[in-house]
């Protein structure tokens, strides 16, 4: 009885040891078209998104949305993300202008409370897009001079930011520079 005990033991820390290591700290797998279908879904559709886009973020107050929008495959090399904003039904803002991936003009930042941002820097204005886990999500944007005050836009909750599409796609388009 005691060397059953002792190899169901040995068996048991050969499998948690492995399983340990085998477990590194990085966001989901890579995108495919298949994970695309898993997850879609979970994405509430924005106005300012196309048919064939992922709207990542997205913020409707009022006369204005807010919306981050992106291919739905996406890498260091190919696909893109853009930052659009409408007054009335018009789209008014959009950055970047040009369809490009997004490594270098977006950054990505995933909080150990679960909570969730996409920063951009437009002329000099800082816009956050925030999606806390347990709240409704806003939108920040601070002007350059700091003297001046920020514009606080409250939004409805997203939780989008935090899906693992999400952070598989910053991920491989190099918006979120995570430590493994």
């Amino acid at each position: 009885m005691k060397t059953l005990i002792q190899s169901l033991l040995v068996m048991i820390m050969a499998l948690t040891t492995a399983t340990a290591s085998a477990q590194k700290h990085s966001p989901a797998s890579s995108v495919s078209d298949d994970a695309w279908l898993e997850y879609e879904a979970e994405y509430p559709r924005s106005p300012l998104c196309g048919e064939d886009e992922v709207t990542l973020w997205s913020c409707a107050t009022g006369k204005r949305i807010y919306s981050l929008c992106s291919s739905q495959l996406l890498s260091r090399t190919s696909g893109y993300m853009q930052y659009r904003a409408s007054r009335h039904g018009e789209v008014v803002f959009t950055y970047p202008l040009e369809k490009k991936p997004p490594a270098g003009s977006f950054s990505y930042t995933l909080f150990g409370n679960g909570d969730a941002s996409v920063e951009f820097v437009n002329e000099g204005y800082v816009y956050t897009l925030f999606d806390p886990l347990r709240d409704g999500s806003f939108l920040f944007v601070s002007p350059p001079d700091s003297a001046e005050k920020g514009s606080l836009i409250k939004c409805p909750p997203n939780q989008t930011l935090q899906v693992n599409y999400t952070m598989a796609l910053m991920y491989d388009s190099g918006v979120w520079e995570h430590d493994d």
